[in-house]
């Protein structure tokens, strides 16, 4: 699975690090950044970008580019 965190949306809540703590974390500046994409299962990846109030995390498929997140 492809991770995007849009750094203009983030705005620092680290309800992503909750959510899947061996995926992301926050830099010096407060921003969500993916450390590792195949930290944690699918499953808490998704509800970590569910979960985000500003919506800053996409995410896809590997190789077919398919959306799983958002899908609007």
């Amino acid at each position: 699975m492809k991770i995007t965190v849009d750094r203009t949306k983030c705005e620092g809540y680290a309800k992503c690090v909750q959510a899947a703590p061996k995926v992301f974390q926050l830099d010096a500046k407060m921003i969500a950044e993916v450390i590792n994409p195949k930290g944690d299962s699918d499953e808490k990846i998704t509800l970590a970008a569910r979960i985000c109030p500003t919506k800053a995390i996409s995410l896809e498929e590997e190789g077919t580019g398919k959306k799983l997140f958002p899908t609007e």
